[in-house]
């Protein structure tokens, strides 16, 4: 039986705990399981454009699918970066593109050449990779506290968001709110949660 939290806070300090926990080793194995579920999905085959995050501290990693990406050619590859209090989303060419930013996390440069925007959203298939730090079989995601997805899926209501975890984040059930944006997947190494 999962104890009720007092707190979002210690909900999210209790499962990242759990996911800090992994060795560096289990997380790469476990994130290459998630990769191939993530490649197997349709919305991901058929996407022309993907948004992905750049692993941060013990998050599912993403680096490699990156590099995979890049290489392949096949689809349009863009990362996030942090300005003010919103995340924009530019596309990148190479991880040289990428420079320490935001709480160290690697970042594009911001050229406005390269900047995701809505007409792109509404006219291909997008596909947008998603962090975080708490999620539930409902598809509910509880993030780091500073709500930069949740505002960026409200405001690109036609990408398609899969959130990448591990199962040591999966609880019973995560607090919403009513500006909280489920995602459309959730992918851990052994489920896809629709």
């Amino acid at each position: 039986m999962e104890k009720a939290y007092s707190t979002k806070q210690e909900l999210r300090g209790r499962y990242l705990s759990y996911r800090n926990e992994l060795s560096a080793g289990a997380r790469k194995e476990k994130s290459e399981k998630i990769w191939n579920l993530l490649k197997k999905q349709g919305v991901y085959q058929k996407a022309e454009a993907v948004l992905v995050y750049l692993n941060y501290r013990s998050e599912v990693i993403t680096t490699g699918l990156v590099e995979e990406l890049l290489c392949s050619g096949e689809k349009r590859v863009f990362a996030p970066k942090v300005e003010g209090m919103d995340i924009r989303f530019y596309e990148i060419l190479s991880l040289v593109d990428l420079t320490e930013g935001y709480q160290g996390i690697r970042e594009p440069k911001a050229d406005e050449q390269r900047l995701f925007t809505q007409e792109l959203s509404q006219n291909a298939a997008c596909l947008v990779l998603v962090p975080g730090a708490v999620f539930d079989r409902q598809r509910g995601r509880m993030g780091y506290g500073k709500g930069f997805y949740d505002r960026y899926l409200a405001a690109f209501p036609d990408l398609t968001s899969v959130a990448l975890a591990f199962d040591c984040q999966i609880a019973k059930k995560v607090p919403e709110e009513s500006h909280d944006k489920k995602t459309d997947m959730i992918i851990t190494e052994t489920t896809v949660i629709y």
